[in-house]
């Protein structure tokens, strides 16, 4: 079968290769998380450490947390989460799926090259945490009883 003959030249360029183009541009989606569990906050705030080490023994300074120095906040004073907790755990979440180049191999590499967090923070959309929740916790290998900032699902 015989088609018709185009004429390619610099005046008239063809894209046959536009498909093949398509399939490597990078694209972004916009995604809703629903959580399964409660949500621990402990931001680190340099400055309310300081203003807390600073202060007098047994004033009400040292007494107390400033809770709201413990979450993460955009320009629209709502509670946010680092956009890299998100890009994170879709990392973690790709070991229990196949690299499709290797079968001995985790997806986990292939996500943490592909993925990438267009924003520093990531809003739940909500100004107020549920509850306050004092308890023992374990922040960057360090115990300690703290009150946390827990938001609800």
């Amino acid at each position: 079968m015989v088609g018709k003959i185009k004429l390619i030249s610099k005046d008239n360029p063809s894209n046959a290769a536009e498909d093949i183009f398509n399939g490597q541009q990078p694209y972004a989606v916009e995604v809703t998380v629903q959580g399964t569990c409660d949500f621990l906050f402990h931001a680190w705030n340099i400055e309310a450490i300081e203003e807390k080490g600073k202060a007098a023994k047994n004033s009400e300074a040292k007494k107390t947390d400033n809770l709201e120095s413990y979450v993460y906040r955009n320009e629209k004073n709502e509670l946010c989460i680092p956009g890299e907790y998100l890009r994170q755990s879709c990392i973690n979440a790709a070991r229990y799926k196949q690299d499709p180049r290797s079968p001995r191999k985790s997806a986990m590499d292939l996500y943490k090259a592909g993925l990438v967090c267009l924003t520093e923070l990531a809003s739940l959309g909500k100004v107020d945490w549920d509850y306050v929740s004092a308890k023992h916790v374990k922040v960057q290998h360090s115990s300690t009883r703290t009150s946390c900032t827990m938001f609800s699902k």
